[in-house]
């Protein structure tokens, strides 16, 4: 017999960080039988209710299977799991033959994309700009001794996206059967069985480079193609069809069909595409700047206690702020644990973003605070970017231009005043942090919003208005969404698909990647 277990409720300071694969007792108990009657178990669910504090609970919804002829009182056998979606593993009918499918872009959306292409017996060639993870992680440690980024690989483009070295955090609001599929994928690659149950699973920036890795060696042993330092600059486009990517090297590869998933750091790409015909709309995007604060300060406001209780781990928070008028205030990306990241591309601009390793472990927890612009803020995509570039363009400039990071108290930034160098000394930014008056330096929309939300994050979380405001985040989303078709789900130009964040139709890793399985899917059905 199965039976399902809706909420098995765990104190969370009584057990072990190795909870998860100790719960025959707490099952046994629940469901009135001995532990030997318990034969296995499986986890759907697993969060954390903090609504009493410091009594702080882990919540499972459970499936466990009973000996045979075992029927506990209250319970029925459980229904089979419904919405199972299944990839498609044989060739499309009606293919078409001649070049592969081109994918532009090695990140989540183009991954997946390249992954079901491959499994359906039409295996693509990826072209990525930055390199594979190996380089890639050489590249960065390189930019962090010298200062000297390279632009095509470096914290946002390479092998997985500006998401491999931002945490892996793989919670998503979407609904999709396809999520489940994602996951999968993700822990056959390596990735931790955890993120199938978690509420708010995450891989971690330690862990997340070898699980890409894995991913890509599977397309490959299906027959699909990376191409590394292959930079789109246009595509190949005859009347109203595309034909093909141009690269920068002035080389053109043809194919009949084209998946563009590049990132929304890719604003010359995206660009270039709009200019050529493929149909977009201008869409509300985040502008914000990081917040840090000691771990302990997170842990005692969300778990009543200061010390790290072991089977939690370190705590999150998510809070928002609506105003009436300058925008509201919600809290982005944020990672316990964890560190602030110069997410740089090119010389000469700053902004920030979090990332954390797996364990979480680190001394200081930080966020994002991001304000929505409405898509009616600029008329173009050129004036966004320009609007973008300047803002980072500054942050660089205050910063003493060489990446070290403008910075101010969160409580200084109300009063507005600049802060002591020394109260900077405790961050977890690696290239330094230098006293600024961003009450001065921060677009005003975002300005006014921070005046609003803060101190009322300081009534939700004591002493949120000690932590340290940090550079600009300029890289949540797009301000630009390609349109599709609603039926095709290709742009405005046949043959050619855009997707993930850079088409402004995902945000976070799992969405953009359920985004390129749903462009996949169609590709093929139109017989790629």
């Amino acid at each position: 017999m199965i039976v399902s277990l809706d909420e098995l409720s765990i104190p969370a300071r009584e057990v072990s960080p190795r909870i998860d694969r100790e719960l025959r007792p707490f099952l046994a108990k629940a469901l009135r039988i001995r532990e030997d009657d318990i034969l296995s178990w499986k986890i759907l669910r697993r969060s954390i209710d903090a609504r009493k504090k410091p009594d702080v609970r882990i919540i499972y919804r459970v499936r466990a299977e009973l000996r045979t002829g075992l029927a506990p009182a209250g319970f029925q056998e459980a229904a089979e799991p419904r919405d199972i979606w299944i990839p498609p593993t044989a060739p499309p009918a009606g293919k078409r033959s001649g070049d592969p499918p081109l994918i532009v872009g090695a990140g989540p959306a183009g991954l997946f994309a390249a992954l079901i292409l491959s499994l359906a017996g039409r295996p693509p060639v990826v072209l990525e700009r930055g390199r594979d993870v190996v380089r890639r992680k050489r590249d960065i440690g390189e930019f962090f001794r010298t200062r000297t980024p390279d632009p095509e690989s470096n914290i946002l483009f390479g092998e997985g996206g500006a998401g491999t070295w931002s945490d892996g955090k793989l919670h998503t609001r979407i609904r999709d059967p396809r999520i489940a599929f994602v996951l999968k994928t993700f822990v056959e690659a390596g990735a931790p069985e955890e993120i199938l149950y978690f509420s708010h699973p995450h891989i971690g920036s330690d862990l997340l480079p070898d699980v890409i890795a894995g991913i890509r060696n599977k397309i490959l042993a299906l027959g699909g193609t990376f191409l590394w330092d292959t930079r789109a600059v246009a595509l190949s486009v005859r009347g109203n069809r595309c034909t093909g990517v141009r690269l920068q090297s002035g080389e053109t590869l043809g194919s009949d069909a084209v998946l563009a998933a590049c990132g929304h750091s890719a604003r010359d790409l995206i660009l270039s595409m709009a200019s050529q015909g493929a149909s977009f709309c201008m869409k509300g995007f985040q502008t914000g700047v990081r917040i840090e604060h000691p771990q302990e300060l997170i842990d005692r406001a969300q778990f009543g206690r200061p010390v790290p209780v072991p089977s939690l781990g370190a705590a999150e928070y998510a809070l928002a702020d609506s105003a009436s008028e300058g925008g509201g205030i919600a809290t982005f990306c944020m990672c316990p644990g964890g560190e602030i990241i110069p997410a740089v591309s090119e010389a000469e601009r700053l902004r920030t973003n979090g990332m954390s390793l797996h364990a979480r472990s680190g001394p200081f927890a930080n966020s994002a605070l991001v304000t929505t612009w409405p898509a009616d803020s600029f008329a173009t995509p050129e004036e966004a970017f320009r609007f973008l570039d300047s803002c980072e363009r500054e942050i660089f400039l205050a910063g003493g231009s060489d990446y070290t990071c403008p910075a101010q108290r969160a409580s200084d930034f109300l009063t507005e005043k600049t802060t002591a160098p020394r109260a900077l000394e405790n961050n977890s930014y690696r290239l330094g942090l230098v006293p600024e008056r961003l009450d001065r330096l921060l677009p005003a929309r975002l300005r006014t919003a921070l005046r609003k939300a803060i101190p009322n994050f300081e009534r939700k979380i004591p002493g949120f208005s000690s932590g340290i405001l940090t550079g600009i985040e300029t890289g949540v989303s797009s301000p630009v969404r390609f349109l599709r078709d609603p039926e095709t789900l290709e742009s405005g130009i046949r043959g050619l698909w855009i997707g993930g964040e850079g088409a402004g139709c995902a945000g976070g890793i799992t969405s953009a990647a359920v985004d390129g399985i749903r462009l996949a899917e169609s590709m093929l059905r139109t017989g790629c």
